[in-house]
């Protein structure tokens, strides 16, 4: 779990485990989307972009509409296999604390940034919308977000390979 996966849920007062199965690849795929362009995500670009909701026992985050340009070009309807794929976090593993929301708290609103539309970043991340996919780790390590690669280069700049030599 990213420090921005963390600063998401930490604003909207949930828990990672009242995030239902399409939720949690919005907030990653925004993230991706930031790094790519270079831009440090943070929640309040990601309250412009999305709202919470609440199905099933469930929370999840749909795209805003109404004067909004939309950074992904088809939001994720489903993840074949998913309970397949699904396993048991022990909460003592995750190293922050985080607010489990009951249901009468209600959906967290929050408002959205003044002027977004005017900022830099949002014309970046708007400037060519994707579909939200599953990411390689190879996505992942060139956004610098994956969990699983530590840079050799000090700058921490990421090396690809072909064939065992560095391209």
């Amino acid at each position: 779990m990213t420090k921005f996966t963390t600063e998401v849920l930490r604003n909207y007062g949930l828990d990672i485990s009242q995030i239902n199965t399409i939720g949690l690849p919005c907030v990653t795929y925004f993230e991706c989307v930031c790094r790519a362009n270079r831009v440090d995500p943070s929640f309040e670009m990601f309250n412009v972009f999305y709202t919470v909701t609440y199905t099933s026992g469930f929370y999840s985050f749909n795209s805003r509409t109404g004067g909004v340009i939309p950074c992904c070009s088809t939001p994720l309807k489903s993840l074949h296999d998913w309970k397949q794929k699904f396993f048991y976090i022990r909460r003592g593993v995750i190293p922050v604390d985080m607010h489990y929301r009951s249901v009468s708290e209600g959906i967290p609103k929050i408002d959205m940034l003044v002027d977004f539309a005017k900022q830099e970043w949002y014309k970046k991340v708007t400037h060519k919308a994707t579909a939200i996919s599953q990411l390689e780790e190879m996505a992942l390590v060139g956004a610098g977000m994956s969990l699983l690669w530590f840079p050799k280069n000090p700058l921490g700049v990421p090396v690809y390979g072909y064939q065992g030599r560095p391209c």
